[in-house]
């Protein structure tokens, strides 16, 4: 799959450097970098924040590392998610394959983050989507 026009013009969608070092560190299985993620909400809420249905279009940067599973969409905007595998919230996650071959990352709000509501729906281009499959089910318990 294709990188997004502005990873390679602006380097957009790049793993953040302030995480960069801690991933190293962890061990890296997969990453992959200037992908167009979807993000689809669905009866969403959290503080402040409220979706019946929304659609968000990001370039960011997927990472499974020996510790941590995360998605992240710049250096200043928070990430999208990162949770460790061997932590509870990592449990709210359904992985599977889409009709386009992509890695979609369904996350129950509620059993994620305290006080959230509804559906996180991450659908991920990569070229590694069946391996990063593949190694998610393995570490989801």
């Amino acid at each position: 799959m294709a990188k997004s026009i502005l990873y390679h013009l602006f380097g957009f969608g790049k793993i953040p450097k302030r995480y960069r070092s801690d991933i190293e560190k962890e061990g890296v299985i997969f990453q992959d970098e200037g992908l167009a993620i979807v993000l689809r909400y669905r009866n969403f809420r959290a503080p402040n924040a409220y979706y019946g249905r929304k659609i968000s279009l990001i370039v960011g940067s997927v990472v499974l590392t020996k510790n941590r599973f995360a998605c992240y969409r710049g250096n200043i905007i928070p990430p999208v998610f990162e949770v460790p595998v061997e932590h509870k919230a990592f449990k709210a996650f359904d992985f599977s394959i889409d009709d386009k071959a992509r890695l979609r990352v369904v996350i129950d709000a509620p059993a994620f983050q305290e006080g959230w509501k509804g559906t996180i729906d991450c659908r991920i281009p990569s070229e590694n989507a069946r391996k990063f499959l593949r190694f998610l089910t393995i570490a989801k318990p």
